[in-house]
């Protein structure tokens, strides 16, 4: 039995999967396969292996060599990508049409909220996709697909006629395809032999572990699935929160990691601090747990102690505001025991108060500055990599119901209070409202209508964002001279390389020189952008850089690029007599120039 595994890549608010991350979806079903059978090949395969595969050699017909096909998509939230690109809904339609003979299953996120391509615009329902695959799961595919092909092997059905099996099974119990796990126990088997599947992923390098990250599942639900959680938001629509036993969550840490794994985000849930909370003393929010997040963070890091990185995702301003105590304890915590550049991604989406009321979001401005107050008290220290430890990153969303032009300058004024009061935050996320495909039509229409309505205002806004508030804190959070450890070469743009640690929504470095990809590297930061930074392989000898390496340099123009190449200049009193202002730079870049 040859199976393929086609990871069409995950991007939800309580996951990652687009590489270089890998979701957990794709490794328990990976899990599930080999536990229970062990001599079958489970070929994992990201979309963009086949998109190249078939791009080189004009063809698919390699893939019919395989008896079933398994396509994983779901993208809620999506963005701009280096690392890949998630599967198009025209691509499913394609895949499911060229192999009419052959099984196929599509599961994932996209099953029940569609498959999202560009926000502002609505997902697209995977009922269309009914004539092209054999079985479109909405439930939990590593517990079907179980059930499934165990019963499918002991009754006398054969494996190679799958394709009837599953009509047959789909008109005996239609609720199948949307069976879920009952418990967190019932993944835990699935997660720890997964880990294999680590081996097949080409972000992954057996010597250094490469830049793949794998997500982590701590929990499932919403902690405010009680008043519906955000009216936009897929994740109310799992339920309360059933959570993951700490031993079962370093069980599958400690396969990935000696699998060769050296990077970990404990990112798939709605809130990392809301993991096996307590009751709800505030009916707005349960109160957290320090201990037991301490306990996981701790026990992984004693489990894994050559692990490189450790970075959570997704942080609830209400557990400052109605929980301070503990959500005090937690940051301090994850200060103790996560590697730097961690982020806790904080779902603003709007602070104006009729738009928070429309949409049922889950703080106010007060309540968001509060928890980025506390994250900046203990996250701010910069780590041994280059990075702050830990810091807040904000999300917005634009176009959501009840926002006017007053909501986006009550917005801008939110964010130039952080920068008056001195508080960093990581990065700032701006996007149009990914329409869900669970609004009514009516409700689509608004909104589409709103969004083209806002387009110029949306223009102006983030143009104000960049120019006003991103590019002065990245100019606090890394000023020129700044020693970047561990970055990793991606891919080569123009005559550059685009770099990136890996992590939390790391920074994207740009280096004037094409450097050799798949390596690690130590830079020095010489420039800003709005969102990324210019930077040199370090250490830096000004007498060995190119023309193109110097005009990056802030201050150093074409001009007197020229003007050093000539002169060359060495010495601090050199500097000061032909370009006595670029000084105080060369010395923070070259530390060395001192004298």
């Amino acid at each position: 039995m040859m199976i393929a595994l086609i990871d069409g890549y995950i991007d939800e608010p309580g996951c990652l999967g687009v590489p270089p991350y890998l979701s957990p979806l794709s490794r328990y079903l990976y899990g599930m396969l080999k536990s229970n059978h062990s001599d079958w090949i489970v070929n994992y395969l990201t979309i963009d292996q086949i998109r190249s595969h078939e791009h080189q050699t004009d063809s698919l017909e390699w893939m019919t060599a395989f008896n079933l096909l398994i396509f994983i998509s779901g993208v809620a939230v999506p963005g701009k990508y280096l690392g890949g690109t998630p599967i198009k809904f025209s691509e499913l339609q394609k895949y499911g049409s060229h192999f009419p003979s052959l099984p196929k299953v599509l599961c994932g996120p996209a099953t029940n909220f569609g498959v999202g391509e560009e926000g502002g615009k609505p997902s697209k329902s995977v009922a269309n996709l009914q004539d092209y695959f054999d079985l479109i799961i909405t439930g939990d595919a590593e517990i079907v697909l179980n059930i499934l092909l165990n019963e499918g092997l002991s009754s006398s059905e054969s494996l190679w006629n799958l394709k009837d099996y599953f009509q047959a099974v789909k008109q005996e119990r239609p609720n199948i395809e949307s069976l879920q796990r009952q418990s967190m126990d019932e993944i835990r088997d699935f997660a720890v032999a997964g880990a294999e599947v680590i081996d097949q992923h080409p972000n992954f390098d057996e010597t250094t572990g490469g830049n793949l990250i794998c997500e982590i599942e701590t929990f499932r639900g919403c902690p405010r699935h009680r008043s519906g959680g955000c009216s936009f938001c897929v994740e109310p629509t799992k339920g309360k929160t059933i959570h993951r036993e700490i031993n079962s969550i370093v069980a599958e840490v400690q396969a990935l990691y000696e699998q060769g794994v050296r990077h970990f985000r404990l990112g798939n849930q709605t809130d990392f601090y809301a993991y096996q909370h307590g009751d709800y003393i505030h009916s707005r929010y349960p109160q957290p747990n320090p201990g037991a997040i301490e306990q996981l963070l701790q026990t992984i890091r004693t489990r894994c102690p050559q692990l490189r990185t450790l970075h959570i995702d997704n942080v609830n301003p209400l557990n400052f505001a109605l929980y301070p105590e503990q959500a005090e304890k937690i940051t301090k915590s994850i200060t103790e025991y996560c590697s730097p550049g961690n982020i806790a991604a904080i779902g603003v989406e709007s602070v104006d108060d009729c738009v928070i009321t429309q949409n049922n979001l889950k703080a106010n401005a007060e309540e968001i500055l509060e928890a980025i107050r506390i994250i900046n008290r203990y996250g701010r220290e910069i780590g041994e990599n280059g990075n702050p430890k830990f810091l807040p990153g904000l999300n917005f969303i634009m176009g959501l119901p009840g926002e006017t032009e007053e909501t986006l300058e009550q917005n801008s004024q939110f964010l130039q209070q952080l920068l008056e009061q001195d508080l960093w935050v990581r990065r700032i996320n701006l996007r149009k409202l990914l329409v869900p495909s669970f609004f009514d039509q009516e409700a689509t229409r608004e909104v589409l209508k709103h969004l083209r309505k806002f387009s110029s205002n949306y223009f102006h806004w983030k143009k104000f964002v960049r120019e006003e508030i991103d590019m002065p804190m990245l100019k606090k959070l890394y000023p020129i001279g700044r020693i970047l450890k561990d970055v990793y070469a991606e891919v080569h743009d123009g005559k550059g390389t685009l770099l990136r640690q890996v992590g939390t929504y790391p920074i994207t470095c740009f280096v004037p020189q094409k450097l050799s990809l798949h390596q690690f590297y130590s830079l020095v930061v010489v420039n800003h952008g709005y969102r990324s930074l210019t930077c040199l392989k370090a250490p830096v000898d000004f007498q060995r850089l190119s023309q193109s390496e110097l005009v990056e340099i802030d201050g150093i123009g074409k001009k007197r690029a020229i003007t050093i190449q000539v002169n060359q200049p060495k010495t601090k009193k050199d500097w000061l007599e032909l370009i006595p202002d670029l000084w105080p730079i060369v010395k923070k870049i070259q530390p060395s120039k001192g004298n």
